[in-house]
């Protein structure tokens, strides 16, 4: 089982953009492009967190990219568990879903 996010846009991303923002080989999830899966056939992108892997740890190293999905690429995170666009009056409901 794995705890999903998806990050989506109606424009096109730029995938070697994003992955020299956010990548890093020691991340506790995985992230997937979604070319032409966002919102009106914009472009999206997957994350997926191994459910043994949804501690404090991942939760920190998953703010800053969130946080750069949504500030830099203009992108609407949505929690696929909850069903909620994430924000700032949310996030510790999000917070708490993941670290259960």
């Amino acid at each position: 089982m794995a705890f999903n996010i998806i990050a989506e846009t109606t424009k096109r991303l730029d995938y070697k953009k994003i992955h020299a923002s956010i990548f890093s080989s020691d991340l506790d999830f995985e992230l997937v492009p979604m070319p032409g899966l966002g919102i009106n056939n914009g472009d999206a992108i997957g994350i997926c967190i191994p459910m043994n892997n949804a501690t404090e740890s991942t939760w920190e190293q998953l703010k800053p990219v969130l946080k750069v999905l949504r500030s830099k690429f203009g992108c609407d995170v949505y929690d696929l568990y909850g069903g909620q666009k994430l924000g700032l009056f949310n996030i510790n409901s999000f917070k708490e879903n993941l670290l259960q």
